[in-house]
């Protein structure tokens, strides 16, 4: 007896708790946590993730589950190497900006580094895509696309419908 009722408790708790977490989002709110999950996407490995995920009903075979996994590993590793260059010049820029006499051109080239960085990472990241696209079949790759559109229709359905492919 004691026992269901601390149960019919918790479960009120955790509803009331689910509730109030919820009920403040808005449209745009809703919007940025799906921009972050993208780009959460892009920064570990882009669609790959999903292609591998998927990968018995696209019935890829070792081979390519191999390639896609070294594909992945290989831009893993770039993205790691150039936001750890990012961080270093993130640190000498907030250093160069304690001094009362800023060397504003030292600042700008750090600035202008941290920007080839990135772009280095959104090369690599168009690179990785178009080479996991090409590990699939033409059959693979539409199977693939037509999965991705159910996962999005099904993912915007929940958020309330408001977006539609």
């Amino acid at each position: 007896m004691f026992r269901s009722k601390v149960v019919a408790v918790l479960a009120v708790f955790v509803m009331a708790a689910g509730m109030i977490g919820f009920s403040g989002v808005t449209r745009a709110e809703a919007h940025m946590d799906h921009h972050r999950m993208m780009m959460h996407m892009m920064m570990h490995g882009g669609p790959i993730p999903f292609y591998l995920m998927n990968q018995d009903r696209l019935g890829l075979s070792r081979d390519q589950v191999s390639r896609l996994m070294k594909l992945k590993e290989s831009f893993r590793k770039t993205v790691i190497m150039e936001k750890a260059n990012i961080k270093v010049l993130h640190l000498d820029i907030m250093n160069d900006m304690m001094h009362r006499k800023i060397e504003t051109s030292d600042v700008k080239k750090d600035m202008d580094k941290i920007l080839e960085h990135k772009k280095v990472i959104m090369h690599r990241y168009a690179d990785m895509v178009s080479k996991a696209h090409l590990i699939l079949s033409p059959k693979q790759y539409e199977e693939v696309k037509k999965l991705w559109r159910e996962m999005m229709m099904m993912h915007h359905g929940m958020m309330g419908g408001g977006h539609r492919m």
